[in-house]
């Protein structure tokens, strides 16, 4: 198990911990109930990363469509 639950963990924390899971699933090495420990953690962790990944590509947005609280001082066209 992780050190930190799901929740409290940054993308760069959870997407390593979904890679370490990936890996020991892929060498068949826990048992039926490990794996589906595993699975289960893999799942919230993919979701926490997705919901990390739309919070960042909304930001994106904010900041290139062109209006003034997304516009950096300075970018104002004259």
């Amino acid at each position: 198990m992780p050190a930190k639950k799901t929740a409290e963990q940054t993308f760069e924390q959870a997407l390593a911990r979904l890679e370490q899971i990936v890996a020991e699933l892929e060498r068949g090495d826990p048992s039926l109930e490990e794996a589906l420990a595993l699975f289960e953690e893999g799942t919230e962790l993919k979701g926490l990363c997705a919901r990390q990944l739309d919070v960042a590509a909304e930001k994106i947005r904010a900041l290139t469509d062109g209006s003034p609280q997304g516009a950096a001082e300075g970018d104002e066209a004259d």
